[in-house]
């Protein structure tokens, strides 16, 4: 493999294999965290006899706030992320600082919606109900996370938001390339690659404008759906282990998946 191949392969590998990381450890730090809340709140509902007073009291509680601090090392791990991402990507075309600071500040939001909020509201809930039928600790952190989001739905969500947003860069600079900059699709092409994933690995060689007109816009941010594992990159002397189209024609043979753009239009 020539040198410029083995730092494009070992770029796509190092920002899969970041972003795989960061959301196993952002799972953790977030599980620990919300058990760490439930404990705190468990210590002070058994030693309160009035329940009404002890719900009133956890209404009054910032435990959005609360959550929050105890979330700072996921939420730096979370930035980090996003700075490696941008480190990683192959760059081909100027973006904007402002553009780059944006589509960060919209995953922030989503994270911070996801977590903060929909978890301490749930906490709230479960840990009264289990307090008045006598859970454990252990087993009101068993209902929160089936109420709320789960480890694995965790590391889904950034494992998504993180790949999207280096797609959104990869989009980006094709807004910035020259028209006739051609594009593949790169990613595994097995058991667990969508239809449209397929699709679009087997078309081959595309400018930005032939990959609208045969998949849509969307394709360009999302892949081909929520935890995609591929994306458009530009094309390079690069090694083949990223794309695969033989592979993926194989595959809609065997299957006889035969191209519809109605499937790119939901």
């Amino acid at each position: 493999m020539g040198k410029e191949k083995e730092s494009i392969w070992y770029s796509l590998m190092a920002n899969q294999a970041n972003i795989d990381a960061t959301a196993d450890l952002i799972a953790d730090l977030v599980e620990k965290a919300t058990q760490e809340l439930i404990q705190d709140l468990y210590r002070l509902g058994i030693n309160v006899d009035n329940v009404p007073a002890f719900v009133n009291a956890l209404l009054d509680l910032d435990l959005e706030g609360t959550l929050k601090a105890k979330l700072t090392n996921a939420t730096s791990a979370y930035a980090n992320a996003h700075r490696n991402v941008l480190e990683t990507t192959q760059q081909f075309a100027a973006v904007g600082p402002d553009t780059l600071t944006s589509y960060v500040a919209l995953n922030e939001q989503v994270f911070d919606n996801a977590i903060t909020n929909n978890i301490a509201s749930h906490i709230r809930n479960e840990v009264v109900k289990g307090i008045q039928v006598g859970l454990t600790p252990d087993q009101i952190l068993q209902s929160v996370t089936s109420a709320s989001i789960s480890p694995a739905q965790m590391r889904t969500l950034v494992t998504s938001t993180l790949n999207t947003y280096s797609r959104t860069i990869i989009s980006s600079m094709m807004d910035e390339a020259p028209k006739d900059t051609k594009y593949w699709y790169v990613g595994p092409a097995d058991g667990k690659t969508r239809d449209k994933c397929l699709l679009q690995i087997e078309s081959g060689e595309l400018t930005r404008d032939e990959i609208i007109s045969q998949f849509g816009n969307k394709v360009l941010s999302e892949g081909g759906g929520f935890n995609c594992r591929h994306q458009w990159e530009r094309i390079s002397k690069r090694g083949t282990e990223f794309y695969q189209p033989d592979q993926a024609s194989k595959i809609t043979k065997d299957k006889n998946i035969d191209y519809d753009k109605k499937l790119f239009e939901d």
